[in-house]
């Protein structure tokens, strides 16, 4: 079976545009791939990264269709096996692919992987690989952008505040764009802090902050493979299109009926009301949360481990 899927993924890596393609459990194993520059190690860590935002989507949307992540200089395409959600391919492209012929290309091969798998491996799937932590800081050694600095790893968010003013633009903004392309079915704005902007008011939070999450861990993937920002996501199922925009300290989300609107169409429409959201978001105040003092002390105190601090403010 594996020369046969090695030419199944061979086929779709020959089409214009192409420049890699895994073939990934959804657990996060790498089954098989065909590209210009992954190695082994670089396989395993795409592998993992794009098995996390699998996931996410699949919370989001039940079963999904394809999910593409753009930057400016690559596009990154998951896409989900027809009949066979046990596994899916992850495609990197260059930025000027043609997304309509692509999909109409791939459409046998996909169909070829499917059935292959399906006849050899009949649920059977392989054990997950293991790595110690001395492997693992080899793997990430190896996403290193220069030689001789040690990388350090940390994570940061700040809280957006909105005046009324700011907040009414962004609500007009997002009825304008409401009115003006059909079957819209939710469409609203999840900020750092918590803040969430909407027509619908503070309804469906957990999806505000899934498709956070899911524009979150799609950054991690670009930033990791082509060290740029990513600038969409799009995630497409049998009946929706789910559209996520980076904006200021959050995202834009969109969710629209899949039949409502030409695809390319919409794009250029969301591009002025996305440009119209950032330059409102930019002009509101960021701050970052603190700790307070004697919570600070708390956490950061040296006492021994047996000890217990028991902290009551006085009313």
């Amino acid at each position: 079976m594996t020369d046969d899927l090695n030419e199944a993924l061979q086929n779709i890596k020959l089409i214009t545009g192409v420049e890699n393609v895994v073939l990934i459990q959804k657990d996060g194993l790498p089954v098989a791939s065909a590209g210009v520059w992954f190695s082994k190690e670089e396989v395993f860590a795409v592998a993992s990264s794009t098995c996390a935002i699998f996931g996410v989507a699949g919370l989001i949307h039940g079963s999904f269709k394809y999910l593409l992540m753009e930057s400016e200089t690559s596009k990154v395409f998951l896409a989900s096996l027809p009949n066979n959600p046990d596994y899916f391919l992850t495609i990197t492209t260059a930025p000027r692919v043609n997304l309509a012929a692509l999909f109409i290309e791939m459409r046998d091969s996909m169909s070829r992987v499917s059935y292959l798998l399906r006849q050899h491996v009949d649920g059977r799937l392989p054990p997950l690989r293991s790595y110690s932590v001395e492997e693992t800081q080899q793997v990430l050694s190896g996403f290193a952008v220069a030689d001789g600095n040690t990388p350090t790893y940390s994570t940061s968010r700040s809280m957006i505040s909105l005046d009324r003013s700011q907040a009414l633009a962004l609500r007009s903004i997002l009825r304008q764009l409401h009115d003006s392309i059909p079957n819209i079915e939710s469409v609203f704005l999840s900020l750092s802090g918590g803040v969430r902007v909407s027509l619908e008011g503070f309804t469906n939070d957990r999806l505000a902050a899934m498709s956070f999450a899911l524009h979150d861990a799609s950054e991690r993937v670009v930033r990791t493979l082509r060290n740029s920002s990513l600038q969409t996501v799009l995630c497409e199922t049998e009946d929706t299109r789910h559209f996520i925009y980076a904006v200021p300290n959050g995202v834009f989300s969109l969710w629209v009926k899949r039949d409502s609107q030409k695809l390319g169409l919409m794009r250029l429409l969301l591009k002025h009301y996305i440009a119209e959201t950032q330059r409102v978001l930019s002009s509101a105040a960021v701050t970052r949360p603190a700790l307070p003092q004697d919570l600070r002390e708390l956490i950061l105190s040296e006492r021994p481990k047996r000890d217990i601090l028991v902290a009551r403010k006085r009313t």
